[in-house]
């Protein structure tokens, strides 16, 4: 359950947890890649935002 005190950045922990619990692959390894795919995607979603050169 959400509680009121986390942070935007617990929240985002907490969501990758349960996307990747919920993740249709059942070997680790896929998980692992999908688990930095999504990173990797939202650093690069923040890294547009902050420099504005999209």
């Amino acid at each position: 359950m959400s509680d009121r005190n986390e942070t935007p950045l617990q929240r985002l922990f907490r969501a990758e947890r349960q996307f990747h619990a919920m993740a249709p692959v059942k070997d680790i390894y896929s998980k692992i890649f999908l688990r930095t795919l999504l990173w990797f995607a939202f650093f690069t979603f923040v890294y547009y935002m902050v420099t504005g050169s999209i």
